[in-house]
């Protein structure tokens, strides 16, 4: 049985720190918004590469299959980053249904309900001892690069002004 005051207090949690991280994006200066959109962009692009390179190992049958077991806690995932993506897009973020729990309230029966370049960084880069057995050397190695890369331009995003953007979401404002 889900605690139905567990589920209001993350929606209520929710919503403020939408507020919060949109009006902060909106204050940054000027020239460290640029800086931060740049990133932005990598960081997106680099999650793609991650997810295309994946999925063509075939984890989308995997996943499937499981159900999504390392999904659970999927809703401390989502970072403050994640939400400035969709800021910077003109996007709105996906409505989480939080009465899923444990599952994570981004994702239905067909898997995660975000595309790849807004999915969260845990999201990206974990892949289950199925997934890795798939991937040839080369395709880890290239996987290694590009978690290297985000997780670097996750770090310098993350120095630019005076908010811990990578924080989790959810327990940023409460």
């Amino acid at each position: 049985m889900y605690d139905r005051d567990v589920c209001v207090n993350d929606q209520a949690a929710w919503e403020q720190a939408l507020s919060n991280a949109g009006s902060w994006y909106c204050g940054v200066p000027a020239a460290i918004r640029l800086e931060l959109d740049g990133l932005l962009e990598e960081i997106m692009h680099l999650k793609q590469m991650l997810v295309e390179l994946v999925t063509s190992s075939g984890s989308s049958a995997i996943c499937r299959a499981c159900g999504g077991e390392c999904c659970n806690l999927g809703k401390y995932h989502l970072s403050v980053l994640d939400i400035l993506a969709y800021r910077k897009t003109g996007l709105e973020p996906l409505v989480p249904d939080f009465s899923s729990t444990p599952a994570c309230p981004y994702s239905n029966a067909s898997g995660c309900l975000m595309t790849a370049p807004y999915r969260p960084l845990t999201c990206v880069i974990f892949n289950c001892q199925s997934i890795e057995e798939r991937l040839t050397a080369p395709q880890r190695q290239t996987l290694d690069e590009y978690e290297s890369a985000l997780r670097a331009t996750v770090a310098r995003a993350g120095r630019l002004h005076d908010m811990r953007i990578d924080r989790p979401l959810l327990l940023s404002y409460r």
